[in-house]
Formats: C-alpha cells, sequence, structure tokens
C-alpha cells in the first residue's frame, strides 16, 4: 500500500471531501448524465431527458453512497448552451450535491459557468476542465465568475513520457490558480489502450509525491476505446461493465482520490467493487501506519458483515 511522505492536501467540494493520504477519506465515485446513448437522452441538442429514469439513476446513486460510504458526485453534460442549462437546472432541483459540468462544445461550458455563476450554485459546480486547449474567452469568464473548483486536466499531445506529463501538469495548475481556482483536483488523462493507457496511474502516484494535490481520473475512458470489447461475443453490457469496474478499482489502488467512472447505469457494480477494495486498503494502511509509526485518522468502511 502506498505512504506518501508529502503531506497531502484535502479539498471540500460542496460538501465532499477529495484528497488526504491513501485511507484517509473515502475514494470519490464520479457518475455521468445526459451523455449520447444513454436510454435517459431523448435530445442532446435541445436537452430532453426522461426525468423519471434519470431521479432513479440518482436516487441509486446516493443509495449506495450511504451504503458504501463512498461519496458521490454528479457529472453534466450539455452538448448545448440549451441543453446544459435544462440539465443543469433541473438537476439543482432534485439533486443537493455537488457536481461537475463538462462539454465538446466552447459555448456549452461558458453557459454553464454563467448560470451557476449567477444561480447562487458556485458553491457545488466544479469546471471540468482547465486544458491546453481552452480559449482567451472561456478563461476570462471563469476567472470573472464566482466559481472556484476545477478538475485541471494535464494531458498534452506531447506529454508522452512521466516528466514531460508532470511538466504539463504544473503549467496547468499554475494556469488554473490564475484563474481563481482554489479548489482543485489534477487529472492526468486516461489514453486508449495502446496509446499511453497505464502513464495515468504512474502520474497519480507522481502528483501525490510531489504536489500532494487531490488526483482524479476518468479511467473508463480506456475500455470504451478497447477494440478487444468490440468483437463479436465481447460487445455486451455485462463484459463492458466487468471492464469499467477493473479500470476503476485499479485507479483507487494507485492512490486516485475522486474517479469518473462513466455511465450512472452502472452504479451499483462499481460502488460495490470499490467498496470492496477500500475494505482491503483501510486494513494494509492500518498496518502499514503502525509498522511506520504514524498516527493517522483513517475512513472506516463497513464490512457489512
Amino acid at each position: 500500500m502506498f505512504v506518501f511522505k508529502k503531506e497531502q492536501q484535502t479539498f471540500d467540494f460542496g460538501g465532499v471531501k477529495i484528497g488526504g493520504h491513501p485511507g484517509e477519506n473515502p475514494t470519490v465515485l464520479i457518475g455521468g448524465l445526459f451523455f449520447k446513448g444513454q436510454p435517459l437522452v431523448e435530445s442532446t441538442k435541445e436537452g430532453l431527458f426522461d426525468k423519471k429514469m434519470t431521479k432513479e439513476w440518482i436516487d441509486t446513486g446516493l443509495a449506495m453512497a450511504e451504503r458504501t460510504g463512498h461519496p458521490l458526485v454528479i457529472q453534466a453534460f450539455g452538448r448545448t448552451s440549451v441543453a446544459m442549462e435544462r440539465h443543469l437546472s433541473w438537476l439543482a432541483e432534485n439533486y443537493d450535491g455537488p457536481f461537475m459540468f463538462e462539454s465538446t462544445g466552447s459555448k456549452a461550458r461558458r453557459r454553464a459557468i454563467e448560470y451557476c455563476s449567477d444561480s447562487g450554485l458556485a458553491d457545488r459546480a466544479i469546471y471540468n476542465s482547465i486544458n491546453l486547449s481552452m480559449k482567451d474567452e472561456e478563461s476570462e469568464l471563469l476567472r470573472n465568475s464566482k466559481l472556484n473548483m476545477a478538475v485541471v486536466l494535464g494531458w498534452s499531445p506531447r506529454a508522452t513520457s512521466l516528466p514531460d506529463r508532470m511538466e504539463t501538469i504544473k503549467k496547468m495548475i499554475s494556469e488554473a490558480e490564475s484563474m481563481g481556482i482554489e479548489k482543485m483536483v489534477i487529472d492526468p488523462a486516461t489514453m486508449p489502450v495502446g496509446a499511453g493507457y497505464g502513464l495515468d496511474y504512474r502520474t497519480i502516484l507522481a502528483i501525490k509525491s510531489e504536489l500532494g494535490l487531490p488526483t482524479c481520473l476518468a479511467p473508463h475512458n480506456a475500455p470504451s476505446a478497447w477494440k478487444f470489447i468490440k468483437q463479436p461475443g465481447f460487445d455486451d453490457e455485462v463484459t463492458h461493465t466487468a471492464t469499467v469496474v477493473s479500470s476503476t478499482v485499479a485507479a483507487q489502488l494507485f492512490a486516485t482520490d475522486c474517479i469518473m467512472y462513466g455511465s450512472m447505469s452502472r452504479t451499483k457494480e462499481v460502488f460495490t467493487s470499490v467498496a470492496l477494495m477500500s475494505n482491503a486498503i483501510a486494513s494494509a494502511v492500518a498496518e502499514a501506519n503502525k509498522a511506520l509509526g504514524l498516527d493517522r485518522q483513517l475512513f472506516a468502511p463497513p464490512t457489512f458483515e
């Protein structure tokens, strides 16, 4: 089990603590809503969705968080400005916890910044993400908003080694601080299988060892693009879920503080697996701390015995 000499920072994101030494706080799980392909989505352009199904997914997430002790953060996607506002306004009324927002379109992200800043949601909203491709208009809007929480993406097409990845991360942290971001999680980016998948886990350890900042990953991105499970006989929900669960648990074991697990349709499977590994981590860290003479308060996961 990993024990870091570097003091580890913990930030409060809308009532959810993220960061700290391994085993100190429960791994936070981030479930995605409103993504194309989810059965609840009716129109990605207009932001129309099945509200009953969405509420059921959220309720399942909250129930699993309550039972396992692992907090839930919701990641809301919006393809357009209209869709983003509809998603966030409904989410704010039907869910009390912290949430991330993201989009492939700058207009939608800018609308989210404005909406969250103007609607009193700044204490719950996490911008995803500050990265090298961010344009001046968007960064200036974020800088002048009330938002102060964000994911910092430490990725560059040229950062294919650990030293290069860490250099990019440090640069993006400085950018984030210049935009008024006070609470951040560092995401070194998960690459596809065969194109760098695995360096993200190694970089997580370097971030914790060198910087002591909270870490974040979206490991489900690796299996989602993996050609192996696109083959006949493997292209089914059970097999896909197994790969998402395994990549999530791997991230957990490599000291990732919060993990995006993709669609909330897989909430039960992901929370259950992470809860099991939390028991292993708790025992291992407790023994390691005792051996090293460290006195640290640890998260005590339920055993369900």
